[in-house]
């Protein structure tokens, strides 16, 4: 109950910021001191206090100091206040750890964030503009450091907002997990994770016939040990083994790829016409192939397109480097949200079961809009296998819905990227129009 009470009081409450002096009822705009003073102070004067602060201690006359001589602050300052700034890294929980302040060291709120202690690795490794490692003064009157939160800017925005919190619990979830399984047992954990993910779009009746076995059942008593998995024939081995490889592949359209997906999808029709006499697994398997190469050639090509659009519009709002010239190597989608090896392997990962999901739900749109008016139409195929087919479209659904959301979410980040370039550079213009 005491939560209740603190809420509205909280909003009700007076401030007066001890930079400005203004008074006025409690919003966003504020900073509450957490030292336990009684204290408050605006976010726009807590960034200019901060420059000020830096320009003082860094340029020995900031009257008649060059151009771009606080670049390294404002850059510092943008990190600072930049609420999803996840999006600017790709490295692990591990990485993160290793780099965290040697113990014993005094802390400030912002040291803590993994950022500003690898600024200077990012200045070296992607020609990133160089950064200060901000000191935060004291408090007023503790004389505290730790004494305020760190201000964030950020957009309202769900779709950003649940792409900052997959990158955050895939940073944690795939090092620490999936990294460890493959470290304690690689071959146990490689094949369990192929066939759960071939259990997502096949039936068991194909899986039986495209496996060589009985029942799948039977694998997973085999993966339990080395000679079990040995006894597993090598066709049906290099399938489950081969699975999620192919899957990170799929849309991947170098040579060496290329020759992967050959090779496998020879030895899955193979199988396929072997054992299994059905629905024709050579002809879902094409028409797979057909779907991805116009994904490739079509609506992979809008989006580059869009893309590129969108970074000639907003790529002075990068503040954390010049991607497009340090790196030619970064893809367009990659710009304004780094993407990881862990996100792509977490994405790869479920990317089956998302695609059985949602083929369940256009299976059961088909069957309501076929019954709603009275279409009389029946697929030469059991309803096991006509599930299948949908599975493979659900994939292919969710893949474009994914790519199309990376695309909104660059989007908006573009736009979250302005109002904090805006913010700052605004807060710290102010306080240079005083030393002019």
């Amino acid at each position: 109950m005491a939560v209740f009470h603190f809420v509205p009081s909280l909003k009700k409450k007076r401030c007066i910021c001890w930079v400005c002096l203004e008074e006025s009822t409690y919003d966003s705009t504020w900073l509450l001191h957490t030292c336990g003073c009684n204290l408050q102070i605006h976010k726009r004067c807590y960034i200019k206090w901060l420059y000020q602060m830096h320009v003082e201690l860094f340029l020995s006359d900031p009257t008649n100091s060059p151009k771009g001589a606080d670049l390294p602050i404002i850059t510092s300052l943008k990190c600072l206040v930049d609420g999803h700034h996840d999006f600017m890294t790709t490295l692990s929980l591990t990485e993160i750890w290793d780099t965290r302040p040697i113990w014993g060291q005094k802390s400030v709120p912002f040291q803590n964030d993994y950022m500003l202690n690898l600024m200077s690795l990012y200045t070296k490794r992607n020609n990133h503009p160089p950064y200060v490692l901000l000191k935060f003064g004291e408090c007023p009157q503790c004389k505290k450091t730790t004494f305020i939160k760190r201000p964030t800017v950020t957009i309202h925005s769900l779709i950003l907002s649940l792409f900052y919190q997959w990158q955050k619990i895939t940073r944690y979830v795939i090092p620490l997990g999936v990294t460890s399984s493959f470290l304690l047992n690689p071959e146990k954990t490689s094949f369990d994770l192929g066939l759960w993910q071939l259990r997502c779009l096949f039936p068991e009746n194909i899986l039986r016939n495209m496996l060589n076995i009985s029942t799948t059942k039977a694998l997973d008593i085999y993966a339990q040990t080395e000679r079990g998995l040995l006894s597993i024939p090598l066709t049906s081995s290099v399938i489950i083994y081969g699975f999620l490889h192919y899957l990170s592949n799929i849309s991947n359209v170098s040579a060496n790829a290329i020759l992967f997906k050959w090779i496998y999808l020879n030895i899955v029709k193979t199988a396929g016409n072997k054992y299994y006499k059905g629905v024709g697994l050579p002809k879902i398997i094409l028409y797979s192939n057909l779907a991805t190469f116009c994904y490739n050639f079509t609506f992979k090509r809008f989006l580059d397109l869009m893309y590129k659009r969108l970074i000639r519009k907003g790529a002075e709002n990068l503040y954390h480097g010049d991607f497009e010239n340090a790196n030619q190597g970064v893809s367009v989608d990659e710009f304004f949200i780094k993407r990881s090896w862990y996100t792509v392997l977490a994405e790869k990962i479920i990317w089956p079961f998302v695609g059985k999901c949602t083929g369940s739900l256009l299976l059961n749109i088909f069957l309501w809009i076929q019954k709603r008016f009275g279409i009389e139409w029946s697929p030469n195929c059991s309803p096991s296998e006509f599930r299948m087919i949908f599975n493979i479209i659900g994939c292919g659904t969710a893949a474009v819905s994914w790519s199309s959301l990376k695309l909104y979410a660059n989007y908006r980040r573009c736009q979250e990227l302005e109002k904090i370039n805006h913010y700052v550079e605004e807060s710290c213009r102010e306080v240079q129009t005083e030393y002019a």
